[in-house]
């Protein structure tokens, strides 16, 4: 299987930090991708979503074929076992995608971390809803959800309190086809026109109060193709691949 990566991360304006991370990892049967936006209220949010982030990439390039959704699941719960011991004040939303051959593609999520398909000039169409308190009781559009001032109050993420099972959708009928997974600096704030500009690289205005904005774009190969990660911010980057 082939895939192409392309991940876009620009520092805001709330914390000292990019707080944004991404982490990848390419299997000659499967790819797994996991991208986190850190809590700016967390005193060590920055360095839990790098942890994360290996942690999970790691433990994937030493399964051995047909890792399935309960095993990303528990090795989350795992994770979450070890780093809530460390860093009692940090917190993260958090997307995971595990994305096999001819086989559907599962998506575990907690937070506002989202996933949608891609196609050049056209909005994004956005396949789950994030877990906030603006959309908490009711089903709302993510228009209102984006400029609601409920939007980030959580009701679900990776915390040190209690581990909190991710929700699990499915995409079926992936072909070669692009999807975007992008935290709430993207989503949330920048319009559609901005949106393609910043997946593709160029400079977007920014706002007095701009979060952390970041993107990864994943576009499905044929299988004569090679494998290939880019990115313009290699610093909230890790990536593992087979020999």
């Amino acid at each position: 299987m082939a895939i192409e990566i392309n991940w876009h991360s620009r520092q805001g304006r709330r914390t000292d930090t990019n707080q944004d991370y991404c982490g990848v990892a390419l299997r000659p049967d499967a790819v797994l991708c996991v991208v986190l936006d850190g809590s700016t209220a967390g005193q060590q949010s920055c360095e839990l979503v790098g942890l994360i982030a290996s942690d999970l990439i790691d433990w994937f390039m030493l399964e051995k074929r047909g890792t399935t959704a309960d095993d990303v699941v528990n090795q989350l719960h795992e994770i979450h076992k070890v780093r809530s011991k460390e860093l009692h004040w940090a917190s993260a939303s958090y997307l995971v995608a595990l994305i096999e051959h001819k086989k559907p593609t599962h998506i575990f999520y907690a937070g506002d971390c989202l996933v949608g398909r891609f196609e050049a000039k056209a909005p994004i169409e956005w396949l789950i809803r994030p877990h906030t308190l603006a959309n908490a009781i009711e089903t709302i559009s993510l228009d209102e959800i984006a400029s609601s001032t409920l939007r980030n109050k959580l009701t679900r993420s990776f915390r040190a309190k209690e581990f909190m099972t991710p929700d699990i959708a499915t995409i079926t009928d992936v072909g070669e086809e692009a999807f975007v997974v992008a935290t709430d600096g993207f989503w949330a704030e920048l319009k559609h026109e901005d949106q393609c500009r910043f997946l593709e690289g160029e400079a977007v205005q920014e706002k007095e109060n701009q979060d952390d904005c970041s993107a990864l774009k994943i576009r499905i190969l044929g299988s004569d193709k090679e494998s290939k990660v880019s990115t313009s911010t290699a610093g909230n980057l890790y990536v593992a691949e087979s020999d």
